[in-house]
């Protein structure tokens, strides 16, 4: 036992190592490939946790895309493929994608639009029959149908259709022809540097001589100033408030020369009113300012709607009894008015503040009448695009709107 364990001590000191059925090895080699073994372990292990952090990096930008991607879906600013309202080229196939709308039918055309656009605003707008409120491939609501609009018993969006003003002219603001009646917008403050053919003479002419981004304005643009398609303001069907440029403001309601970088404040109703309520509606900002016109009276509807119908609003007095039906005023709290306190879409009223979602209550001595309170925006089947039928022979229809805040003339 003793010379057997000396001999092994030996073999180990003599650096040699022997196996059966195996060469014997020196001592040297056997640290060196212990060595080597160790740096594959380390080299693989390097390589791993390297793959591992990789692959948790690329797990975490998974899961942010997908949660940008949803937030961009969500979004009400345009979505799908952008050649759903841009060509290229116009050009597809050796023929013309771009479409001309006039007022009746659209047709290709040769002529390519500014911004690359298939359509122009109107022809995005409009649609061929009477049961369409929003195109079912770009999802732009419907403001013109060539057909008596039947898809709901307003018989329009919140705006109303401009379908009304090609059966009768009274009936809205003509974007399309020029204008049986006016020369002027009624009201008009005969503004003097807004150009030949400017939104305060017609609507459906092209500005020139503004010498400002007015000129080449024409129709919707007139009014719409500054489009902002792609801006992110709420969620798409939802509805939500709207109230900074950035935003690209209430319906893309913007101001130009005194009113530059103002607009329009408001609550937008996810499916522009095509479906509407007591709680499903619009929101509208208010601010009671006696006289003035144009954005001195704030970011509301009144003070848009007077920058060319301003002297409504200049002349129309301070308190009961008024020279002209008062826009911006605020509801009494006594009389026949304290009875209006459920909100009726028929005449909406303005708000001191936007509330967060649409209110189904109207408080008088604080909520506003206004201009859109008797009037829709685009145009109605009503006389002087009113919201009820003024005109009608059975009183009771005629005064339908009236004694919602005149509840004793009822």
């Amino acid at each position: 036992m003793g010379s057997g364990y000396t001999t092994k001590n030996k073999e180990h000191s003599s650096g040699s190592l022997s196996l059966p059925g195996l060469p014997s090895l020196p001592g040297s080699k056997i640290v060196n490939l212990e060595n080597r073994v160790n740096c594959v372990k380390l080299f693989f292990c390097a390589k791993l946790y390297v793959f591992r952090s990789m692959l948790i990096v690329f797990c975490f930008m998974l899961i942010a895309l997908s949660a940008l991607l949803f937030a961009l879906s969500s979004e009400a600013r345009v979505a799908g493929n952008c050649s759903n309202c841009h060509t290229m080229h116009n050009s597809q196939g050796g023929s013309s994608v771009a479409k001309d709308f006039d007022g009746s039918s659209f047709s290709l055309t040769d002529t390519p639009k500014e911004n690359l656009l298939i359509y122009s605003c109107l022809g995005c707008h409009s649609a061929t029959d009477g049961i369409t409120w929003q195109d079912t491939v770009t999802k732009a609501p419907i403001v013109f149908n060539t057909l008596e609009p039947i898809y709901n018993d307003e018989k329009g969006l919140a705006g109303g259709n401009f379908y009304w003003v090609t059966i009768d002219d009274t009936k809205g603001h003509n974007i399309l022809s020029p204008d049986d009646v006016l020369t002027k917008a009624p009201g008009d403050t005969d503004k003097s540097n807004c150009g030949t053919n400017s939104c305060h003479a017609n609507l459906d002419r092209v500005v020139s001589g503004a010498g400002s981004d007015l000129d080449g304005k024409q129709g919707c643009e007139k009014c719409h100033l500054d489009p902002k398609h792609h801006a992110n303001d709420h969620e798409y069907l939802a509805g939500g408030l709207v109230t900074t440029a950035e935003q690209g403001w209430y319906r893309f309601l913007s101001g130009h020369s005194d009113g530059e970088n103002l607009g329009v404040e408001g609550y937008e109703d996810g499916d522009w009113q095509k479906t509407v309520s007591t709680n499903d509606h619009n929101e509208y900002l208010g601010n009671q300012l006696a006289g003035g016109s144009g954005f001195v009276l704030g970011d509301t509807t009144t003070a848009y709607c007077t920058g060319c119908h301003g002297r409504f609003h200049t002349n129309q007095g301070t308190e009961s009894p008024w020279l002209r039906h008062p826009s911006d005023a605020v509801l009494p709290i006594s009389g026949e008015y304290a009875s209006y306190t459920v909100y009726n879409p028929m005449v909406p009223v303005a708000r001191p503040s936007l509330p967060s979602s649409p209110s189904p209550t109207v408080t008088p001595g604080t909520d506003m009448v206004m201009c859109l309170s008797c009037h829709r925006a685009h145009a109605s089947p009503y006389f002087k695009m009113m919201r009820w039928d003024y005109k009608s022979s059975t009183l009771s229809d005629a005064l339908s709107g009236c004694n919602v805040c005149h509840t004793s003339k009822n």
